[in-house]
């Protein structure tokens, strides 16, 4: 749909399709706070139109790790929910073995160190840490938040099976605004219920990864 059939639907929902009850600015707003909503809520496979890769950003080279602020590798476009999906080592010509900051420890041991041949990557506190410290330039492949929903012919950002749970969101909000907690709850639930079974759908049907399956 594109913003203004958003907000033609929306209007309809809340029986207000002349803007006497919600302005257009409100309505925007809930479609806007609903779209970040249902990305938090959805699995990454469905958010493939929010898929980014910046190339080649300087990593500073320190004792054990380079470093790569996000302000350096994105700009003022930041991963949403910290969607950092994978690092390439342009150094070494090697994808990052990505791990959480709680197992950098387990790094202290040398044969699980990161290697030229094998190195390592996480973030923490808006920072990008790859090791070995000879990689000093990444390409990183994320989440980008999605645009702004507006009053225009632009489609929504999202992949369309995401829509209606956008609209439904909106909805929801608008009823809270007005004070009407079963309406709320009926519209919040169809878009929970939506967003629920495409994620059970492809937690049914991902594919099994190399040496992956019968993993945790």
């Amino acid at each position: 749909m594109t913003g203004n059939e958003m907000l033609s639907t929306l209007g309809l929902r809340v029986s207000d399709p002349s803007e006497s009850s919600f302005t257009q600015s409100a309505k925007l707003d809930a479609l806007n706070i609903a779209q970040k909503s249902v990305v938090n809520l959805i699995h990454n496979a469905y958010l493939g139109e929010l898929e980014t890769i910046v190339n080649n950003k300087t990593a500073g080279a320190g004792a054990s790790w380079s470093t790569c602020s996000y302000s350096t590798a994105f700009g003022s476009d930041l991963p949403i929910r910290n969607g950092i999906t994978a690092i390439f080592d342009e150094s070494n010509d090697k994808w990052c073995t990505m791990i959480e900051p709680g197992d950098v420890k387990r790094l202290e041991n040398t044969y699980l160190a990161g290697s030229a041949s094998n190195p390592v990557a996480f973030s923490f506190n808006e920072t990008i840490y790859v090791q070995p410290p000879s990689c000093v330039l990444i390409d990183v492949w994320y989440l980008k938040a999605p645009n702004d929903i507006a009053a225009n012919g632009t489609e929504c950002e999202l992949n369309i099976s995401l829509h209606e749970a956008v609209v439904d969101l909106a909805e929801s909000q608008l009823w809270k605004m007005d004070g009407k907690a079963d309406q709320a709850s009926s519209a919040y639930t169809n878009a929970k219920t939506q967003i629920d079974t495409l994620n059970a759908r492809y937690a049914a049907e991902a594919p099994s990864g190399i040496g992956t399956k019968g993993r945790a």
